[in-house]
Order: structure tokens, then C-alpha cells, then sequence
């Protein structure tokens, strides 16, 4: 599966998920999908500059493995957005960018953990977990 079809696949999966970015290990952004009528609240270029810093940090989180295992996930959560980062492989992080509480489009739909799980099921290639 290329990684338009993945993006769209994780949008497809929740309406509170309002952007989804792949980047390579260094930042870099390879492919984005951006829901319809959500505006950014960050320029194109603070977008770039906040990708580069998560996938530093994912950098340092991988250093750790050997001892306490591979990294499946991380949070950053706030006021407005909750921001979950994923490994795609050994060279590639996914960024998933979800509405906080106050600003999400539909609270009846999942919240953080039900996103992950959805992300999670998508990324094992397992269908039957989807």
C-alpha cells in the first residue's frame, strides 16, 4: 500500500482526525492528508519546523529500545490539538493530528485511545484487526 492509500485509510478511520503527515526518520514530509474544511492553526513552515523536532525526539526514544523495547507510540497533547506520532518501518514516522476535547468534530465518534487502536490496527497490516 503506497502512502497516499495509508493516509487515507487512517483519515478514513475517524472524523475527529484532522491532518495526517508521513515523514522520513529526519522529518522531512514525504505525503499529507488534511481533512476538508479544517483550517491549520500552524504556517507550512511551523509545521515543518514542529515534524523535525517530534522526529529528533523519536530519534532519542529509539536509542533507548534495546532496553525497553520498541517505541509504538507517542502523545503530545494540547490545548487544541492532540498530536500522536507512530513509527512507519525504520525510516518513516506518521504524524496524526486529532481536535482536544473543545475544538473536535464529532464527540460521539472515537477519542485518543480508540484513534491509536484504529492507527495501530491499520499499521500491523492485519485486516482482521480492523
Amino acid at each position: 500500500m503506497g502512502f497516499k492509500q495509508l493516509l487515507q485509510r487512517i483519515m478514513d478511520s475517524d472524523v475527529n482526525i484532522r491532518h495526517s503527515v508521513i515523514t522520513d526518520a529526519e522529518g522531512n514530509i514525504i505525503a499529507v492528508n488534511h481533512r476538508l474544511g479544517v483550517i491549520n492553526y500552524l504556517t507550512e513552515e511551523e509545521t515543518s519546523a514542529s515534524l523535525k523536532r517530534a522526529a529528533s525526539a523519536w530519534k532519542a526514544r529509539k536509542q533507548l529500545s534495546p532496553k525497553i523495547g520498541k517505541g509504538l507510540y507517542a502523545v503530545a497533547a494540547f490545548e487544541k490539538i492532540t498530536r500522536i506520532t507512530f513509527p512507519l518501518g525504520d525510516n518513516n514516522l506518521i504524524f496524526v493530528s486529532m481536535g482536544s476535547d473543545t475544538t473536535r468534530m464529532d464527540l460521539h465518534e472515537g477519542g485518543q485511545k480508540q484513534i491509536i487502536q484504529h492507527v495501530l490496527n491499520i499499521l500491523s497490516g492485519d485486516p482482521t484487526k480492523e
